[in-house]
């Protein structure tokens, strides 16, 4: 482990390689799981505010969910998640192109700039997820064997986890804090 300020980070985010691998996963991680994505406090309000701007692009399912389950729900752990179309399938967000890759319909509504909300930080961040550590936040690389493609081409390419994930780091954290993510893998 390596503590930035408040963050204590999974020294495998600097060190395992990982690059999503779409043509080989099709997007699992948004249909595997138990429950939805983790939301963060604000990410219901914004759900709720955004939702006509990526409602066309649902599925019918995720619309009818939506519908009876509201934007977002809690899990069994009583955490604020995505709502998923029924019991152990897609999130409700989910959509399928015509290749039957799952990819995220909100993504699709800020790619073609309809809305200016990414996805949930969560999804974004995916493998690490964010637990509280006391008075401070771990980065937990979440290895799942869904994404063991991901690891293969991240090592073929020599990416690690968190350069693949910069965008969503620097969305999260600042750019201050992958700098510093930069400067550690450095001195490895």
């Amino acid at each position: 482990m390596l503590q930035i300020d408040d963050k204590i980070v999974s020294i495998d985010l600097l060190t395992c390689g990982f690059c999503c691998d779409l043509s080989v996963c099709a997007g699992v991680c948004c249909v595997y799981g138990d429950s939805g994505a983790p939301l963060e406090k604000n990410e219901e309000k914004k759900l709720l505010k955004e939702l006509p701007k990526f409602y066309d692009y649902l599925t019918p399912k995720g619309q009818k969910a939506i519908a009876e389950l509201g934007v977002a729900v809690r899990d069994g752990d009583g955490d604020m998640v995505t709502p998923l179309v029924a019991e152990r399938e897609e999130c409700a967000y989910a959509y399928f192109t015509e290749n039957g890759d799952c990819l995220c319909a909100i993504e699709k509504a800020f790619l073609e700039r309809k809305t200016t909300y990414r996805k949930p930080v969560s999804c974004h961040l995916y493998p690490i997820r964010l637990k509280p550590l006391g008075s401070n936040i771990a980065l937990c690389y979440d290895r799942q064997d869904m994404c063991q493609c991901a690891r293969t081409l991240g090592e073929k390419n020599s990416t690690p986890v968190f350069r693949f994930l910069r965008e969503p780091i620097i969305r999260k954290f600042g750019k201050g804090f992958y700098g510093q993510l930069e400067a550690a893998y450095a001195l490895l």
